[in-house]
């Protein structure tokens, strides 16, 4: 759901491709989406603080499990505001499309997508773990997979994965470190987990 008709055309046409003709239905506001109609997932784009406000506080919304919010970028406090009120992802306008593609996908399979995850889990009172212990057994996986300089291709490969879910998994991996690139997360966090292949 966006007010913008060109963001919502696109985001339509790439999950078209990815779920197929039918799969999505595109609405300016949820006034057009005939509510309560049953939908796996409803991705809002909210043009205006106070359009914002309308949309996170709209009883129509509850109704739908699983829900993502877009944001022209990563942003903590939003993120935190879009958890408390029961999204399942913010979604960057700054992320690729093959990116959105794989965040929206985790979320139809009952995943969360906060790019900013540790600020949520801060907010929750989970701030105390380490780094490694915010990883899913699959981050650690990529996480091996890195350590040993493989490339997103070579992890997707060996892995199983498309490439764009390594780049997610990948992004988590250097949001727990709090790195900048491969090497610093690797360096801060491979020190502190029993690695796959190491045990």
């Amino acid at each position: 759901m966006s007010r913008h008709p060109v963001c919502r055309m696109g985001l339509a046409g790439f999950l078209t491709a990815e779920l197929g003709e039918g799969a999505v239905r595109e609405a300016s506001s949820l006034d057009d989406l005939e509510m309560p109609a049953q939908f796996q997932l409803i991705i809002v784009d909210a043009n205006s603080p106070s359009e914002l406000a309308e949309v996170l506080s709209d009883p129509r919304l509850a109704s739908v499990q699983r829900r993502i919010l877009m944001a022209p970028e990563r942003d903590f406090a939003l993120a935190r505001r879009a958890h408390a009120h029961g999204f399942s992802g913010l979604l960057p306008k700054t992320d690729d499309g093959p990116l959105m593609v794989a965040a929206i996908k985790l979320v139809l399979a009952g995943g969360e997508y906060f790019p900013c995850f540790e600020e949520i889990d801060a907010s929750e009172g989970l701030h105390n773990a380490g780094p490694i212990d915010r990883l899913s057994k699959r981050q650690k996986e990529v996480l091996e997979e890195m350590r040993q300089g493989r490339t997103n291709k070579e992890i997707a490969k060996t892995l199983g994965i498309s490439i764009a879910t390594v780049k997610l998994h990948v992004q988590a991996v250097l949001s727990a470190a709090g790195a900048r690139n491969r090497t610093e997360a690797v360096s801060r966090l491979a020190q502190d987990v029993s690695l796959g292949s190491e045990g």
